[in-house]
């Protein structure tokens, strides 16, 4: 409108606070889905997890990240799930509703670019990780080899031909 002969541009809306769509790192094993989301000092963060389900929300400086109800791939169980947060990350231990095999984190494929493997954690469906079976870690028979001598065997060992040259003086 004109106002006086100029023209005055119309006021203009205070700027939108646009949410960004946080990046998640994903790993698997038998019975929990690993999720992490690195960033440095948010603030207000909100993890919510439902069946089929997960919002992550949180403030850095004036950035706002969400993920409100983004469908998951399979469902999962809220009440043996859990997730903490530090000034690194936000790290989301899902546990599986059925011990199987995900091929993808979530059930949209819109939030692909937005969801990458965590190479740290990752175990394949063959690896013995992946069930929790390290190679060597059943150590039933171990105790049995150790204990083949008795340990009073060290106690009769003669110490007289050890030198032990000047000794500071015992304190009391």
């Amino acid at each position: 409108p004109y106002t006086s002969g100029r023209f005055d541009p119309p006021a203009r809306p205070p700027p939108r606070r646009m949410s960004c769509t946080p990046t998640l790192a994903w790993a698997q094993r038998d019975k929990t889905i690993y999720i992490t989301f690195d960033y440095v000092d948010a603030k207000d963060v909100r993890v919510k997890i439902g069946d089929k389900a997960l919002s992550i929300s949180l403030k850095q400086g004036d950035k706002l990240y969400a993920m409100e109800d983004v469908p998951l791939h399979k469902a999962v169980s809220p009440a043996d799930s859990k997730w903490f947060a530090n000034d690194r990350c936000v790290q989301v231990i899902l546990s599986k509703g059925e011990p199987d095999w995900w091929d993808v984190l979530l059930a949209d494929k819109s939030y692909k670019k937005f969801v990458k493997a965590d190479w740290t954690r990752w175990a394949e469906e063959e690896d013995d990780a992946y069930t929790g079976q390290f190679p060597g870690s059943d150590f039933t028979g171990m105790q049995a080899d150790w204990d083949d001598e008795p340990d009073s065997d060290d106690d009769d060992l003669p110490l007289e031909d050890l030198d032990i040259g000047n000794l500071p003086p015992e304190e009391s």
